[in-house]
C-alpha cells in the first residue's frame, strides 16, 4: 500500500504551514481545573492541536518504579477526561491524547478525535499501534529512541493495517535535549526515507529548535506547553521546564504562518519593489576624470557610480577598451553614443 505524502486533507489541518500541536501532556499535575486552563491558553494562542496524555498507571508502570506514586497522581480519571474533551469541542479547539493502553484507546474514541498520537516509548509497541490503526484515523507516531531500522519497521507495521494516513515525528527523546544532540537534519532524511510527512517533536529549552524544525520542512511541530513554568516547583514531575509558554506558542504560530509567504517560488523573478531598487542602487558606468576624443576607456579613467546610467556595470566587458569619438567630462556618464555605437 502507498502511503500519502501528504497531510493538509487530514481533518482540521493547516493549509500550506507547518501545524502546531500544544502538548499539555501532565503538565495539569492530575488537576483538571488547571488542565482546563491550559487548553484554553493553547488554543487562544495558535495551536492546532492540544494534546494530552490517557493511561491508566496500573497498565503503564510496574509498581516498583520510583515515579508510579507521581504518575498516579497526575493521571486523569475517564470522567476528567470526557468532560475536557467536551469543553474542548465547545470552543472550538481541537483536543487529542496519546493512549497508552487499548482501554484509554476505547475512551478516547468515544469522543471521535481527529487523530491519536503515539509516544516514542511505544513506538515498538506493536500491538497498540495496530489497535490504534483499526480506528481509520490519521495517526501521529515520534520517533525517539528508536534506530533506523525500528523506524522502518514501525513504518511497515502501519502501512500492512491499511491505515495511509501516518506523520513520523523526529524525537530526541531527553529532558531536556542538549541543542548539540537534536539532529534537525533527521526531518529531511526521514521525508526521503519513509516517504511520509515528517514533524519534529521538541523536548528542548527555548525556541529555536521548534523554528529551525519548521524551516527544515516539518508539516508539524509538537512542543510542550504549560501556562507558567514556574509551576515546575509545584508539580515536579511533569515537563513545565522544556513548555513554551502562551506568548512563545503565539510566536511560533506567527512564525509558521509566515514560512509559505517567505518560501515564495522559485526561479526568483524581479519582484515590483525591486524595480526601482535597480534603477537606484545598482552602478552606471561614469568618467573618473576628463577623457579625451580618441581615448580608450579603462578602468583608470571610469568608475562605477549609482544610480545605474544608459550602461550599468554589467556590461562594462562591451565597452572596455572602446575608443571614445569625443571628450566626456568627468563625472558624466559614459553612453553608447560616445562610443559611435
Amino acid at each position: 500500500m502507498k502511503m500519502r505524502k501528504d497531510c493538509e486533507n487530514w481533518p482540521g489541518w493547516p493549509q500550506k504551514r507547518p501545524a502546531i500541536i500544544a502538548e499539555v501532556g501532565i503538565n495539569h499535575g492530575g488537576d483538571e481545573n488547571l488542565a482546563w486552563e491550559m487548553i484554553q491558553a493553547a488554543h487562544e494562542n495558535g495551536a492546532d492541536f492540544i494534546k494530552l496524555q490517557t493511561y491508566s498507571t496500573e497498565r503503564f508502570f510496574h509498581p516498583d518504579l520510583p515515579y508510579y506514586s507521581s504518575t498516579k497522581s497526575m493521571e486523569l480519571s475517564p470522567e476528567s477526561t470526557a468532560q475536557l474533551f467536551k469543553k474542548a469541542k465547545s470552543i472550538g479547539a481541537q483536543l487529542i491524547s496519546t493512549p497508552f493502553d487499548t482501554d484509554s484507546l476505547e475512551l478516547l474514541e468515544t469522543f471521535a478525535p481527529p487523530l491519536y498520537k503515539v509516544a516514542s516509548m511505544d513506538n515498538d509497541n506493536y500491538p497498540l499501534i495496530k489497535s490504534i490503526c483499526d480506528k481509520s484515523r490519521p495517526l501521529i507516531i515520534s520517533c525517539g529512541m528508536a534506530n533506523i531500522e525500528e523506524i522502518q519497521n514501525v513504518l511497515d507495521v502501519v502501512k500492512n493495517t491499511g491505515n495511509d494516513k501516518l506523520i513520523l515525528l523526529h524525537c530526541v527523546s531527553d529532558y531536556p535535549a542538549d541543542p548539540a544532540s537534536l539532529n534537525l537534519n533527521m526531518i529531511p532524511y526521514l521525508s526521503n526515507l519513509a516517504n511520509v510527512p515528517i514533524g519534529f517533536s521538541d523536548h528542548a529549552i527555548g525556541m529555536h529548535s521548534a523554528y529551525l524544525a519548521a524551516s527544515l520542512g516539518a508539516v508539524v511541530v509538537e512542543k510542550h506547553f504549560t501556562t507558567d513554568r514556574n509551576l515546575e516547583s509545584k508539580i515536579p514531575d511533569a515537563d513545565h521546564e522544556i513548555s513554551f509558554e502562551p506568548s512563545e506558542l503565539k510566536n511560533l504560530r506567527a512564525f509558521c504562518e509566515a514560512i509559505p509567504t517567505m518560501k515564495g517560488v522559485a526561479p526568483r523573478k524581479i519582484l515590483k519593489g525591486e524595480t526601482s531598487g535597480r534603477q537606484n542602487f545598482r552602478r552606471g558606468i561614469f568618467a573618473n576624470r576628463n577623457i579625451d576624443a580618441g581615448e580608450t576607456l579603462t578602468l583608470e579613467n571610469t568608475i562605477f557610480l549609482r544610480p545605474v546610467s544608459e550602461i550599468p556595470a554589467g556590461r562594462w566587458d562591451e565597452i572596455e577598451d572602446k575608443k571614445v569619438v569625443h571628450s566626456i567630462s568627468a563625472m558624466q556618464p559614459i553612453k553608447f553614443s560616445d562610443l559611435g555605437l
